[in-house]
Protein backbone atom coordinates (compact mmCIF):
# COMPACT_ATOMS: atom_id res chain seq x y z
CA UNK A 1 0.00 0.00 0.00
CA UNK A 2 2.72 2.06 0.99
CA UNK A 3 5.68 1.71 -1.48
CA UNK A 4 7.24 4.60 -2.89
CA UNK A 5 5.80 6.64 -0.31
CA UNK A 6 7.38 9.24 2.13
CA UNK A 7 6.00 10.71 5.62
CA UNK A 8 6.16 14.40 6.00
CA UNK A 9 6.46 15.69 9.22
CA UNK A 10 5.36 19.33 9.81
CA UNK A 11 4.42 22.01 11.70
CA UNK A 12 3.10 25.72 11.92
CA UNK A 13 4.19 28.65 13.88
CA UNK A 14 1.36 31.36 13.14
CA UNK A 15 0.06 34.71 14.01
CA UNK A 16 -2.59 33.84 15.73
CA UNK A 17 -5.51 31.07 15.59
CA UNK A 18 -8.08 32.60 13.37
CA UNK A 19 -7.31 30.77 9.73
CA UNK A 20 -9.47 33.53 7.97
CA UNK A 21 -7.34 36.61 8.88
CA UNK A 22 -3.97 35.07 10.41
CA UNK A 23 -0.94 33.75 8.94
CA UNK A 24 2.20 31.79 8.65
CA UNK A 25 4.87 32.87 10.25
CA UNK A 26 7.70 29.48 10.31
CA UNK A 27 7.42 26.59 8.56
CA UNK A 28 9.31 23.07 9.28
CA UNK A 29 9.35 19.74 8.07
CA UNK A 30 11.05 16.80 7.88
CA UNK A 31 10.57 13.94 4.87
CA UNK A 32 11.13 10.93 5.90
CA UNK A 33 11.00 6.69 4.40
CA UNK A 34 8.06 4.59 6.26
CA UNK A 35 11.42 3.42 8.68
CA UNK A 36 11.83 7.75 9.46
CA UNK A 37 15.34 7.60 7.67
CA UNK A 38 15.37 11.56 6.91
CA UNK A 39 15.66 12.42 2.89
CA UNK A 40 15.20 16.36 3.43
CA UNK A 41 14.53 18.75 6.01
CA UNK A 42 12.68 22.30 5.61
CA UNK A 43 12.60 25.53 7.83
CA UNK A 44 11.81 29.00 7.12
CA UNK A 45 10.08 32.16 8.15
CA UNK A 46 7.25 34.09 6.69
CA UNK A 47 7.42 37.80 6.63
CA UNK A 48 4.58 39.72 8.06
CA UNK A 49 1.84 41.04 5.84
CA UNK A 50 1.04 44.07 5.80
CA UNK A 51 -3.10 42.96 6.59
CA UNK A 52 -1.75 40.80 9.67
CA UNK A 53 -2.47 41.82 13.19
CA UNK A 54 -0.42 39.36 14.80
CA UNK A 55 -2.01 37.83 18.44
CA UNK A 56 0.04 38.94 21.49
CA UNK A 57 -0.84 35.41 23.13
CA UNK A 58 0.79 33.84 20.06
CA UNK A 59 3.41 36.22 19.75
CA UNK A 60 5.02 35.37 23.28
CA UNK A 61 4.37 31.85 22.80
CA UNK A 62 6.19 31.08 19.57
CA UNK A 63 8.98 33.73 20.48
CA UNK A 64 9.23 34.75 17.03
CA UNK A 65 9.82 38.54 16.82
CA UNK A 66 8.80 40.73 13.62
CA UNK A 67 12.17 41.81 13.14
CA UNK A 68 13.25 37.63 13.04
CA UNK A 69 10.00 37.24 10.62
CA UNK A 70 10.80 40.33 8.24
CA UNK A 71 14.45 40.22 8.14
CA UNK A 72 15.25 36.02 7.29
CA UNK A 73 11.34 35.29 5.77
CA UNK A 74 10.13 34.91 2.35
CA UNK A 75 6.72 36.76 1.71
CA UNK A 76 3.77 34.62 2.81
CA UNK A 77 2.70 34.41 -1.45
CA UNK A 78 6.05 32.63 -1.78
CA UNK A 79 6.38 30.89 1.17
CA UNK A 80 2.49 29.41 1.12
CA UNK A 81 3.67 28.50 -3.02
CA UNK A 82 6.34 26.61 -1.23
CA UNK A 83 4.72 24.77 1.42
CA UNK A 84 2.17 23.33 -1.33
CA UNK A 85 4.70 22.16 -3.21
CA UNK A 86 6.31 20.23 -0.41
CA UNK A 87 3.37 19.03 0.94
CA UNK A 88 1.95 17.58 -2.76
CA UNK A 89 4.70 16.00 -3.37
CA UNK A 90 3.92 12.88 -5.06
CA UNK A 91 3.26 9.54 -2.35
CA UNK A 92 3.52 12.64 0.98
CA UNK A 93 1.73 11.42 3.82
CA UNK A 94 1.86 14.47 5.55
CA UNK A 95 1.66 14.37 9.32
CA UNK A 96 2.74 16.40 12.32
CA UNK A 97 1.15 16.48 16.15
CA UNK A 98 -2.77 17.69 16.71
CA UNK A 99 -2.08 18.46 12.69
CA UNK A 100 -5.76 18.08 11.93
CA UNK A 101 -6.68 19.76 14.60
CA UNK A 102 -5.40 23.14 13.40
CA UNK A 103 -2.18 23.50 11.49
CA UNK A 104 -4.06 21.09 7.64
CA UNK A 105 -6.48 23.98 7.80
CA UNK A 106 -4.81 26.76 8.63
CA UNK A 107 -2.72 25.52 5.49
CA UNK A 108 -5.88 24.45 3.94
CA UNK A 109 -7.19 28.62 3.94
CA UNK A 110 -3.28 29.66 2.88
CA UNK A 111 -3.63 27.50 -0.09
CA UNK A 112 -7.67 29.19 -0.68
CA UNK A 113 -6.20 32.52 0.07
CA UNK A 114 -3.01 32.42 -2.32
CA UNK A 115 -5.27 31.09 -5.24
CA UNK A 116 -3.99 27.29 -4.95
CA UNK A 117 -5.73 23.95 -4.84
CA UNK A 118 -6.99 23.44 -0.96
CA UNK A 119 -7.22 19.86 -0.73
CA UNK A 120 -5.47 18.16 -3.15
CA UNK A 121 -2.51 16.83 -0.55
CA UNK A 122 -5.66 14.87 0.54
CA UNK A 123 -6.06 12.86 -1.77
CA UNK A 124 -4.14 13.21 -5.13
CA UNK A 125 -1.30 11.52 -6.18
CA UNK A 126 -1.27 9.00 -3.32
CA UNK A 127 -1.01 12.07 -0.87
CA UNK A 128 -2.61 11.78 2.54
CA UNK A 129 -3.39 13.37 5.86
CA UNK A 130 -2.27 11.73 9.06
CA UNK A 131 -2.17 12.85 12.82
CA UNK A 132 -0.34 11.50 15.50
CA UNK A 133 -1.96 13.01 18.19
CA UNK A 134 -5.13 10.32 18.29
CA UNK A 135 -2.49 7.52 17.46
CA UNK A 136 -0.83 8.57 20.62
CA UNK A 137 -4.31 8.03 22.31
CA UNK A 138 -4.83 4.80 21.01
CA UNK A 139 -1.44 3.74 22.09
CA UNK A 140 -1.92 5.10 25.44
CA UNK A 141 -5.05 3.44 25.93
CA UNK A 142 -4.22 -0.22 24.38
CA UNK A 143 -0.65 -0.21 24.45
CA UNK A 144 0.34 1.81 27.19
CA UNK A 145 3.68 0.04 27.56
CA UNK A 146 5.07 1.85 24.43
CA UNK A 147 5.72 5.57 26.33
CA UNK A 148 6.27 7.14 29.61
CA UNK A 149 2.62 8.91 30.10
CA UNK A 150 3.48 12.39 32.03
CA UNK A 151 1.36 13.52 34.92
CA UNK A 152 0.68 17.39 35.84
CA UNK A 153 -1.59 18.77 38.27
CA UNK A 154 -4.91 19.99 36.72
CA UNK A 155 -6.82 23.26 38.13
CA UNK A 156 -8.31 21.39 41.04
CA UNK A 157 -5.19 19.67 42.42
CA UNK A 158 -5.70 16.71 40.73
CA UNK A 159 -3.24 14.47 38.50
CA UNK A 160 -4.12 13.51 35.42
CA UNK A 161 -2.43 12.11 32.44
CA UNK A 162 -0.89 15.29 29.58
CA UNK A 163 -0.67 14.24 25.95
CA UNK A 164 1.00 17.58 25.31
CA UNK A 165 3.99 16.89 22.72
CA UNK A 166 6.31 19.26 25.18
CA UNK A 167 5.34 16.62 28.18
CA UNK A 168 5.49 13.90 26.05
CA UNK A 169 9.38 14.90 25.09
CA UNK A 170 10.24 15.45 28.44
CA UNK A 171 9.89 12.21 30.45
CA UNK A 172 10.58 9.93 27.38
CA UNK A 173 13.74 12.54 26.09
CA UNK A 174 12.82 12.46 22.34
CA UNK A 175 14.84 15.13 21.38
CA UNK A 176 16.70 17.95 23.74
CA UNK A 177 17.44 20.63 21.19
CA UNK A 178 15.59 24.09 21.50
CA UNK A 179 12.70 24.73 22.73
CA UNK A 180 8.80 23.90 22.22
CA UNK A 181 6.89 25.94 19.94
CA UNK A 182 10.35 26.25 17.80
CA UNK A 183 8.86 24.87 14.55
CA UNK A 184 11.70 22.91 13.74
CA UNK A 185 12.45 21.23 17.44
CA UNK A 186 8.81 20.36 17.56
CA UNK A 187 8.97 18.32 14.08
CA UNK A 188 11.45 16.43 15.38
CA UNK A 189 9.91 15.60 18.45
CA UNK A 190 7.70 14.55 16.57
CA UNK A 191 9.94 12.03 14.14
CA UNK A 192 11.22 10.24 17.14
CA UNK A 193 7.80 10.16 18.87
CA UNK A 194 6.49 8.00 15.47
CA UNK A 195 9.76 6.00 15.38
CA UNK A 196 9.14 4.93 18.96
CA UNK A 197 5.54 3.75 18.52
CA UNK A 198 6.35 2.31 15.62
CA UNK A 199 8.92 0.59 16.94
CA UNK A 200 6.52 -0.36 20.47
CA UNK A 201 3.97 -2.30 18.08
CA UNK A 202 4.46 -1.77 14.05
CA UNK A 203 1.34 -4.00 13.98
CA UNK A 204 -0.59 -1.34 15.99
CA UNK A 205 1.28 1.38 13.96
CA UNK A 206 0.36 0.26 10.44
CA UNK A 207 -3.31 -0.24 11.71
CA UNK A 208 -3.48 3.16 12.83
CA UNK A 209 -2.17 4.84 10.05
CA UNK A 210 -4.76 3.39 7.91
CA UNK A 211 -7.41 4.85 9.36
CA UNK A 212 -6.12 7.92 7.89
CA UNK A 213 -6.83 6.62 4.52
CA UNK A 214 -10.44 7.02 3.59
CA UNK A 215 -11.17 4.15 1.63
CA UNK A 216 -9.45 1.82 4.98
CA UNK A 217 -11.40 3.88 7.47
CA UNK A 218 -15.13 3.57 5.26
CA UNK A 219 -14.49 -0.04 6.01
CA UNK A 220 -14.77 -0.09 9.81
CA UNK A 221 -18.43 0.67 9.32
CA UNK A 222 -18.80 -3.18 8.49
CA UNK A 223 -17.29 -4.03 11.68
CA UNK A 224 -19.82 -2.50 13.59
CA UNK A 225 -22.47 -4.58 15.88
CA UNK A 226 -26.06 -3.11 16.30
CA UNK A 227 -25.98 -0.85 19.61
CA UNK A 228 -29.86 -0.40 19.93
CA UNK A 229 -32.90 -0.91 17.84
CA UNK A 230 -35.36 1.95 17.78
CA UNK A 231 -38.69 2.18 15.47
CA UNK A 232 -37.25 -0.83 13.58
CA UNK A 233 -34.16 0.80 12.73
CA UNK A 234 -30.95 -1.03 13.97
CA UNK A 235 -27.98 1.80 14.78
CA UNK A 236 -24.65 0.51 15.32
CA UNK A 237 -22.31 1.23 18.20
CA UNK A 238 -18.34 2.15 18.36
CA UNK A 239 -16.01 4.09 19.89
CA UNK A 240 -14.66 6.84 18.93
CA UNK A 241 -10.97 7.98 20.24
CA UNK A 242 -8.91 11.48 19.95
CA UNK A 243 -6.86 13.50 22.34
CA UNK A 244 -9.86 16.20 22.07
CA UNK A 245 -12.03 14.52 24.50
CA UNK A 246 -9.75 14.69 27.17
CA UNK A 247 -7.99 13.01 29.99
CA UNK A 248 -11.21 12.77 32.20
CA UNK A 249 -13.16 11.11 29.19
CA UNK A 250 -10.07 8.68 28.83
CA UNK A 251 -9.39 10.17 25.17
CA UNK A 252 -12.64 8.36 24.17
CA UNK A 253 -16.13 7.75 23.90
CA UNK A 254 -18.90 5.86 23.03
CA UNK A 255 -20.99 6.55 19.95
CA UNK A 256 -23.87 5.36 18.29
CA UNK A 257 -23.63 5.57 14.04
CA UNK A 258 -27.22 7.70 13.02
CA UNK A 259 -25.78 7.46 9.24
CA UNK A 260 -24.29 10.05 6.21
CA UNK A 261 -25.40 13.24 6.79
CA UNK A 262 -28.19 13.97 3.69
CA UNK A 263 -26.37 16.98 2.49
CA UNK A 264 -22.97 16.84 3.50
CA UNK A 265 -22.21 13.51 1.82
CA UNK A 266 -18.46 13.36 3.07
CA UNK A 267 -20.18 13.19 6.87
CA UNK A 268 -20.79 10.17 8.89
CA UNK A 269 -22.80 11.34 11.94
CA UNK A 270 -22.68 9.81 15.30
CA UNK A 271 -24.31 10.66 18.84
CA UNK A 272 -22.21 10.34 21.80
CA UNK A 273 -23.79 8.42 24.63
CA UNK A 274 -21.31 9.07 27.04
CA UNK A 275 -21.41 12.86 27.69
CA UNK A 276 -24.46 14.13 29.30
CA UNK A 277 -27.38 11.98 30.61
CA UNK A 278 -29.80 12.42 27.54
CA UNK A 279 -32.77 13.59 30.19
CA UNK A 280 -30.85 16.13 32.37
CA UNK A 281 -29.37 17.63 28.38
CA UNK A 282 -33.31 18.58 27.56
CA UNK A 283 -33.58 19.71 30.88
CA UNK A 284 -30.85 21.80 31.18
CA UNK A 285 -31.17 23.29 26.95
CA UNK A 286 -34.51 22.54 26.31
CA UNK A 287 -34.07 20.20 23.98
CA UNK A 288 -31.75 17.78 22.13
CA UNK A 289 -31.78 19.77 18.93
CA UNK A 290 -30.93 23.18 20.79
CA UNK A 291 -27.47 22.48 21.66
CA UNK A 292 -26.91 19.21 19.44
CA UNK A 293 -23.26 19.80 18.64
CA UNK A 294 -22.35 18.99 22.29
CA UNK A 295 -23.73 15.50 21.60
CA UNK A 296 -22.56 14.45 18.23
CA UNK A 297 -19.55 14.05 16.73
CA UNK A 298 -19.16 14.82 12.64
CA UNK A 299 -16.67 12.23 11.19
CA UNK A 300 -14.98 12.17 7.55
CA UNK A 301 -13.36 9.04 6.75
CA UNK A 302 -9.51 9.41 6.96
CA UNK A 303 -9.94 11.76 9.59
CA UNK A 304 -10.40 12.12 13.08
CA UNK A 305 -11.69 10.89 15.66
CA UNK A 306 -10.55 7.11 15.40
CA UNK A 307 -13.53 4.61 15.08
CA UNK A 308 -13.23 1.66 16.77
CA UNK A 309 -15.72 -1.41 16.97
CA UNK A 310 -16.81 -1.79 20.20
CA UNK A 311 -14.92 -4.69 21.05
CA UNK A 312 -15.00 -5.62 24.72
CA UNK A 313 -11.24 -4.97 24.75
CA UNK A 314 -11.84 -1.41 23.82
CA UNK A 315 -15.15 -1.12 25.95
CA UNK A 316 -13.34 -2.10 28.60
CA UNK A 317 -11.57 1.20 28.73
CA UNK A 318 -14.73 2.98 29.72
CA UNK A 319 -15.25 3.90 33.49
CA UNK A 320 -18.13 2.53 35.47
CA UNK A 321 -19.61 5.79 35.85
CA UNK A 322 -19.59 5.89 31.46
CA UNK A 323 -21.55 2.57 31.15
CA UNK A 324 -23.44 3.13 33.70
CA UNK A 325 -24.86 6.48 31.47
CA UNK A 326 -24.87 4.76 28.43
CA UNK A 327 -27.06 2.27 29.61
CA UNK A 328 -29.41 4.77 31.12
CA UNK A 329 -29.34 7.02 27.59
CA UNK A 330 -30.09 3.80 25.36
CA UNK A 331 -33.37 3.30 27.87
CA UNK A 332 -34.35 7.10 27.84
CA UNK A 333 -34.20 6.53 23.87
CA UNK A 334 -36.29 3.20 23.74
CA UNK A 335 -38.78 5.25 26.40
CA UNK A 336 -38.83 8.38 23.96
CA UNK A 337 -38.77 7.15 20.34
CA UNK A 338 -40.41 10.38 19.19
CA UNK A 339 -38.06 12.71 20.74
CA UNK A 340 -35.09 10.82 18.98
CA UNK A 341 -36.90 10.25 15.51
CA UNK A 342 -36.73 14.01 15.28
CA UNK A 343 -33.42 14.75 17.09
CA UNK A 344 -31.91 12.09 14.46
CA UNK A 345 -33.92 14.24 11.15
CA UNK A 346 -32.85 17.39 12.61
CA UNK A 347 -28.47 16.48 13.04
CA UNK A 348 -28.80 14.26 9.71
CA UNK A 349 -30.64 17.55 7.62
CA UNK A 350 -28.92 20.86 9.56
CA UNK A 351 -26.83 23.06 7.08
CA UNK A 352 -24.40 25.11 8.22
CA UNK A 353 -25.70 28.81 8.35
CA UNK A 354 -24.59 31.24 4.77
CA UNK A 355 -22.34 33.55 7.00
CA UNK A 356 -23.26 37.22 5.11
CA UNK A 357 -20.77 39.74 4.39
CA UNK A 358 -17.92 37.21 4.95
CA UNK A 359 -14.53 37.70 3.62
CA UNK A 360 -13.17 37.03 0.83
CA UNK A 361 -10.56 35.26 2.34
CA UNK A 362 -12.31 33.52 4.67
CA UNK A 363 -14.74 32.31 1.52
CA UNK A 364 -13.30 28.88 1.43
CA UNK A 365 -16.15 26.92 2.44
CA UNK A 366 -18.74 29.15 0.52
CA UNK A 367 -16.97 28.69 -2.70
CA UNK A 368 -17.28 26.11 -5.54
CA UNK A 369 -14.10 23.53 -6.17
CA UNK A 370 -11.68 24.71 -8.48
CA UNK A 371 -12.23 23.19 -12.04
CA UNK A 372 -9.33 22.02 -14.21
CA UNK A 373 -10.06 25.46 -15.91
CA UNK A 374 -9.64 27.79 -12.94
CA UNK A 375 -6.56 25.53 -11.71
CA UNK A 376 -4.87 26.19 -15.20
CA UNK A 377 -6.22 30.01 -14.66
CA UNK A 378 -4.43 30.62 -11.13
CA UNK A 379 -0.93 28.11 -12.45
CA UNK A 380 -0.87 31.15 -15.10
CA UNK A 381 -1.17 33.84 -12.47
CA UNK A 382 1.33 32.35 -10.78
CA UNK A 383 3.90 31.79 -13.32
CA UNK A 384 4.21 35.50 -14.18
CA UNK A 385 5.71 38.78 -13.05
CA UNK A 386 3.92 41.01 -11.05
CA UNK A 387 3.49 43.23 -13.76
CA UNK A 388 2.11 40.44 -16.12
CA UNK A 389 -0.17 39.39 -12.74
CA UNK A 390 -1.37 43.26 -12.67
CA UNK A 391 -2.33 42.78 -16.65
CA UNK A 392 -4.08 39.44 -16.07
CA UNK A 393 -6.27 40.94 -13.37
CA UNK A 394 -9.04 41.91 -15.95
CA UNK A 395 -9.60 38.71 -16.92
CA UNK A 396 -10.06 36.96 -13.33
CA UNK A 397 -13.71 36.16 -12.27
CA UNK A 398 -14.91 38.17 -9.51
CA UNK A 399 -13.55 35.43 -6.52
CA UNK A 400 -10.33 35.27 -8.43
CA UNK A 401 -9.65 38.61 -9.21
CA UNK A 402 -10.26 39.85 -5.57
CA UNK A 403 -7.92 37.42 -3.57
CA UNK A 404 -5.53 38.37 -6.82
CA UNK A 405 -5.34 41.93 -5.74
CA UNK A 406 -4.77 41.58 -1.93
CA UNK A 407 -1.40 39.13 -3.40
CA UNK A 408 -0.28 41.86 -5.38
CA UNK A 409 -0.99 44.31 -2.70
CA UNK A 410 1.00 42.13 -0.16
CA UNK A 411 3.76 41.94 -2.46
CA UNK A 412 4.01 45.36 -4.23
CA UNK A 413 0.95 47.72 -3.73
CA UNK A 414 2.46 50.65 -5.94
CA UNK A 415 2.69 48.19 -8.73
CA UNK A 416 -1.24 47.61 -8.58
CA UNK A 417 -3.52 49.82 -10.93
CA UNK A 418 -5.33 52.81 -9.34
CA UNK A 419 -8.51 51.29 -8.93
CA UNK A 420 -7.22 48.19 -7.19
CA UNK A 421 -5.21 50.79 -5.10
CA UNK A 422 -8.17 51.79 -3.69
CA UNK A 423 -9.51 48.42 -3.57
CA UNK A 424 -6.86 47.24 -1.39
CA UNK A 425 -6.66 50.08 0.91
CA UNK A 426 -10.33 50.27 1.52
CA UNK A 427 -9.39 46.90 2.70
CA UNK A 428 -6.91 47.99 5.07
CA UNK A 429 -8.90 50.16 6.74
CA UNK A 430 -11.44 47.85 7.39
CA UNK A 431 -8.88 45.93 9.49
CA UNK A 432 -7.91 49.52 11.72
CA UNK A 433 -11.48 50.98 11.51
CA UNK A 434 -13.34 51.55 14.74
CA UNK A 435 -16.90 50.93 13.05
CA UNK A 436 -18.83 47.71 14.66
CA UNK A 437 -20.36 47.22 10.57
CA UNK A 438 -16.87 47.70 9.30
CA UNK A 439 -15.08 45.07 10.44
CA UNK A 440 -14.32 42.15 8.20
CA UNK A 441 -16.31 38.92 9.32
CA UNK A 442 -14.49 34.59 9.35
CA UNK A 443 -15.76 32.10 7.90
CA UNK A 444 -17.76 31.38 11.92
CA UNK A 445 -19.13 34.43 11.34
CA UNK A 446 -17.11 36.83 13.91
CA UNK A 447 -15.73 39.56 13.67
CA UNK A 448 -12.08 40.07 13.56
CA UNK A 449 -10.56 41.69 16.43
CA UNK A 450 -10.11 45.33 16.61
CA UNK A 451 -6.72 47.42 17.87
CA UNK A 452 -8.48 48.25 21.02
CA UNK A 453 -8.80 44.31 22.51
CA UNK A 454 -5.38 43.43 20.85
CA UNK A 455 -3.92 46.63 23.27
CA UNK A 456 -6.38 45.08 25.69
CA UNK A 457 -4.78 41.77 25.87
CA UNK A 458 -1.57 43.21 25.70
CA UNK A 459 -2.00 44.93 28.62
CA UNK A 460 -4.19 42.01 30.41
CA UNK A 461 -0.63 39.71 29.80
CA UNK A 462 1.64 42.14 31.54
CA UNK A 463 -0.75 42.35 34.24
CA UNK A 464 -1.54 39.09 34.85
CA UNK A 465 1.19 36.70 33.24
CA UNK A 466 4.86 36.07 34.81
CA UNK A 467 6.67 37.40 31.78
CA UNK A 468 10.29 36.95 31.01
CA UNK A 469 12.36 40.00 29.66
CA UNK A 470 11.91 38.61 26.24
CA UNK A 471 8.76 38.38 26.71
CA UNK A 472 8.03 42.00 27.94
CA UNK A 473 10.28 43.16 24.22
CA UNK A 474 8.12 41.20 22.31
CA UNK A 475 5.50 42.76 23.48
CA UNK A 476 7.09 45.92 23.24
CA UNK A 477 7.70 45.51 19.49
CA UNK A 478 4.37 44.37 18.94
CA UNK A 479 2.72 47.57 20.62
CA UNK A 480 4.95 49.62 18.71
CA UNK A 481 4.47 47.92 15.34
CA UNK A 482 0.38 48.21 15.96
CA UNK A 483 0.16 51.41 17.57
Amino acid sequence: MYNNQTFLFYDLETSGINNSFDQILQFAAVRTDLNFNEIERFNFFVKLNPDTTPSPMATITHHISIAEANSKGISEYQAVRKIHKIINTPGTISMGYNTLGFDDEFLRFAFFKNMLPPYTHQYKNSCFRADLFPIVACYYLFFNEALKWPEIVDEEGKEKVSLKLENLNSVNNLCSDGRAHDAIIDVLVTVELAKKLQNANPKMWQFLLDKFNKQNDEQVLNQLDIGINLNDTQYKQAIAVSGVFGFNNNFMSAVLDLGQHHHYKNQEIFLRLDSYLFSDFIEEFGSLESEYWRLTVSKKWGDIPVILPAKTRFVGKLSEQKLGMIKANKEFMKSNLDTFANFIDYVLEHKYATIENIDTDAAIYQSDFMTTADEKGCELFHSLAIVQKVQMLSQLPKNYYDRAVRIIGRLDFLKLPEKAQYEFQKYLNKIVSLEEDELLVDHRGCKRVTLEKIYKEIEHLRETQELTQEQHSLLYELEEYLF
